[in-house]
């Protein structure tokens, strides 16, 4: 009898701590604790939305999972191998079925390369195909973005902000990964283009049947395109829940929060908004016990000396709804 089905991708006690470093002699004097202890699961075809506040390991925790940090502690396993120590010739498969989605579309395309260039260095990386084969396949993968093949031959210079995340987007399709890291990919476009690039990456997803990770702080993009969220503070999952659930029935208070404050049209919604008070805390000294109780309007004596753990709380049995609280009640 064989068990369940190994998900795509399975993060366990995942960590990224960064060295501060000062004297004369560099000495480390102290730590930023960006990713501080994150698990979840990843199924295939689906989507989990991270969301937070600006500091809270989000992007950070993106780029470990990708290896472009390396991690701490912990572990990541991608279609059931942990690559969290993988040498980087033992990481080069799992290379070729991962890709991430950078948040500017200016800093992350090479000025001096042609489109062409930009979008089939993963090939040329993984010796994928011949020169006139990956000119071939950049026009086909610029068509399916949006982006005409005459685009292959121009530089990124030429382009507007969301033609350059297109090309981006090309990139990351290149090699038809199966897991697609988008480090907040629109939030550095125009109000009006976002839209477009988002319903893009909903039918990419749906023609190269594509799990992503989709990071962001704008909640209502979130929820458009999520079919899970992943509520982060400090460097922490605070809620992991399927994005229905979350939206209608948050837990964690700084979920509620969060929920709270995104804008809606509703005058009378936005009479019952909750305010977090003060700034999250800094990195290198997190609070102890729960991380949020500085500015949790709940705290009690418990949170401030205890840490409480992610545990499940849904009652209906039909899917999983992680809470790190000790208020919410099992």
């Amino acid at each position: 009898m064989s068990g369940a089905p190994k998900p795509l991708l399975a993060v366990r006690g995942l960590k990224k701590h960064f060295p501060v470093r000062g004297g004369l002699l560099k000495k480390v004097v102290g730590w930023v604790y960006a990713v501080d202890g994150v698990s979840f699961t990843l199924e295939e075809g689906d989507t989990l939305g991270l969301v937070g506040e600006s500091g809270c390991g989000k992007s950070t925790l993106g780029r470990t999972l990708m290896r472009l940090y390396e991690p701490t502690e912990g572990a990541i396993e991608f279609q059931g191998r942990d690559i969290a120590r993988a040498s980087a010739a033992e990481l080069m498969p799992a290379r070729r079925e991962m890709a991430m989605i950078f948040q500017d579309p200016y800093a992350s395309l090479n000025p001096r390369m042609t489109v062409s260039d930009i979008v089939t260095a993963p090939m040329s990386a993984h010796g994928v195909g011949t020169p006139a084969e990956r000119r071939e396949k950049a026009s086909e993968i610029l068509q399916v973005v949006g982006l005409r093949a005459q685009a292959a031959s121009r530089y990124p210079h030429e382009f507007s902000g969301g033609q350059r995340q297109r090309i981006g987007i090309a990139r990351a399709l290149i090699l038809n990964p199966k897991l697609v890291i988008a480090d907040e990919p629109v939030s550095a476009l125009d109000v009006s283009i976002r839209a477009q690039v988002v319903n893009l990456m909903m039918r990419l997803k749906e023609r190269f049947k594509l799990t992503y990770v989709f990071i962001a702080h704008d909640l209502s993009i979130v929820e458009y395109i999520s079919s899970h969220v992943a509520v982060m503070y400090l460097g922490r999952v605070m809620e992991k829940a399927a994005a229905k659930t979350l939206y209608a029935s948050p837990k964690h208070p700084y979920t509620q929060a969060l929920i709270s404050a995104n804008p809606v049209p509703d005058p009378a919604r936005r009479a019952q908004k909750q305010v977090l008070k003060g700034e999250i805390p800094s990195p290198m000294h997190p609070p102890s016990g729960c991380v949020f109780h500085t500015r949790c309007p709940l705290a009690e004596e418990r949170c401030r000396a205890e840490a409480p753990a992610l545990r499940d709380v849904d009652k209906t049995g039909t899917d999983e709804h992680l809470v790190a609280c000790h208020l919410v009640k099992d």
